[in-house]
């Protein structure tokens, strides 16, 4: 299924803020064998949302156009009043449902004036415009979309019941260890024979502690000193974002909103995290592991040492990086 997403976003047009949603929802949809070709940001403007929404559905190149943001009573929502205007069937349920699976979390959902509807041969879903409101609406409706396109696109078959594909969840996993045991230097030959292999790595590691990685006298460090709460620095090679924030994100937001075209994810960190670990273990350095002994973590899949050692998980050598990157390539991208 091609899918393109439009972002409705007035500071996210001006680059007032980076777009969460747009990834989030790409992320979610790869994991049920949906292509995101195409995703774009524009401000609140009703005559803009039109335009864009009949060039793309007449275009023929996609089956579905996701909406997020917009959707709610501020005076610069318009989405829904823009949709209205675009489709030529409503298709109410989509709405409804939305509503009614949103209402179990915040009687907010009752103000929601999402729609969704047909226009040609393309299906349009208005959802909210968070990540985690627009993936939870969108999973609300998902049973029902496959089945909605086919039909949309001339499928002559019965309206049977067929079951959602199952989720192919983006590879993670935790490498932890007690400080002083080696795992970043054993994370860092892992990472090198991976992406000899030809596969992408992204990496997340977890500071406990306050860090900084901009220098006073940089632009970008005094734009933040000002006080802007985002600053992203682009380039043609690489870009770089500092953004603020009252808490740490989950790591599986963090993993949704900017790793959605890797192949797998690996994080420093993150012992009381429910990601998949794995348990570096130096035999000089301690005799008992986190993950076994007082505590029995059940996301634990392996460990890595340099000690013989009597598990219920395998054992990896610590000092052969090319063993450890075997058991990743085998467990998660075989």
């Amino acid at each position: 299924m091609k899918v393109a997403i439009l972002t409705l976003s007035d500071k996210g047009s001006r680059g007032e803020r980076v777009d969460a949603s747009g990834p989030a929802l790409s992320t979610w949809l790869a994991e049920y064998s949906a292509e995101t070709v195409r995703a774009e940001i524009i401000p609140d403007e009703a005559g803009l949302i039109v335009t864009t929404l009949t060039e793309w559905a007449d275009s023929g190149k996609y089956d579905l156009i996701l909406t997020t943001g917009g959707t709610g009573v501020s005076p610069r929502d318009v989405t829904p009043d823009a949709t209205i205007k675009v489709v030529e069937k409503v298709i109410p349920g989509f709405g409804e449902v939305m509503r009614a699976k949103s209402l179990e979390k915040t009687p907010h959902a009752m103000i929601s004036r999402a729609i969704a509807g047909i226009r040609g041969k393309c299906l349009i879903i208005n959802l909210p415009g968070s990540p985690k409101g627009a993936v939870e609406n969108l999973a609300a409706v998902w049973p029902a979309v496959p089945h909605a396109v086919a039909k949309i696109q001339g499928d002559q078959s019965d309206c049977a019941d067929t079951p959602a594909k199952s989720p192919k969840k983006l590879p993670a996993v935790s490498f932890v260890a007690k400080s002083g045991t080696g795992k970043t230097t054993l994370l860092e030959q892992v990472i090198a024979e991976l992406k000899a292999r030809h596969y992408r790595v992204g990496v997340i590691k977890h500071d406990a502690h306050r860090f900084d990685i901009d220098h006073p006298g940089k632009d970008s460090y005094r734009m933040a000193a000002a006080g802007a709460d985002t600053v992203l620095i682009s380039s043609p090679e690489k870009l770089a974002m500092i953004k603020t924030h009252a808490a740490s994100p989950p790591i599986g937001q963090l993993i949704a909103t900017y790793f959605s075209d890797m192949d797998i994810v690996l994080t420093e960190g993150f012992k009381q995290g429910d990601l998949l670990k794995i348990e570096v273990h130096r035999s000089e350095r301690s005799s008992t592991l986190l993950c076994r002994g007082e505590q029995n973590d059940p996301t634990l899949i392996a460990v890595a040492s340099d000690a013989p050692l009597e598990l219920d998980v395998p054992l990896l050598d610590l000092n052969n990086a090319l063993e450890v990157a075997d058991f990743l390539e085998s467990y998660f991208l075989k």
